[in-house]
């Protein structure tokens, strides 16, 4: 069916896969996984630079396929599931650019070869960061990278694990 839907819109071919999808039935217990080949093959049409949450987007949709439907109505469904994704892609992209002009704020006021703006593109860019994963990437100690947090102050992300010795922070 995707080799079939190739030449179609982007939207189209995805709703006609992931009908497939839910047609062959294949995994009961994971019926997502449709979903996330239909956002690789809007990912792959050039629609998103990255995958969109349709599985998200279906839970907040009112729509349940029955297997009863017409062609319209599947189609239907999906762009409302597509709908739900892309509100939930935008509210978390507006969510991390507060967050980014937040610790932007803070980084103006650091020296010119400080790596505190490293460490704002690694929140920005990852879901979780630790202090050995930040002192990686940003070849600096893990103190150092405790120290870059500490200097954050009010513009520091969430810490996410709650502990003392495996501490974790991300934006949520």
């Amino acid at each position: 069916m995707v080799r079939r839907a190739a030449h179609w819109p982007a939207v189209a071919a995805a709703a006609v896969a992931w009908d497939a999808w839910l047609e062959l039935n294949l995994y009961t217990r994971q019926p997502w996984l449709g979903l996330i080949m239909a956002a690789a093959i809007l990912r792959g049409r050039g629609l998103t630079s990255h995958l969109l949450p349709l599985a998200a987007g279906f839970k907040q949709s009112r729509f349940r396929p029955q297997g009863r439907e017409g062609i319209l109505e599947k189609l239907e469904g999906f762009c409302a599931v597509l709908e739900e994704a892309i509100a939930i892609s935008h509210k978390d992209l507006d969510r991390l650019m507060l967050a980014r002009d937040l610790m932007e704020r803070v980084t103006k006021q650091c020296r010119s070869n400080s790596k505190l703006p490293n460490l704002v593109d690694l929140f920005l860019s990852r879901p979780l960061v630790t202090l050995p994963l930040g002192a990686k990437l940003l070849q600096v100690s893990p103190k150092a990278v405790d120290l870059m947090l500490a200097q954050l102050s009010g513009a520091r992300p969430r810490e996410l694990t709650g502990r003392s010795r495996y501490r974790a922070w991300g934006i949520v």
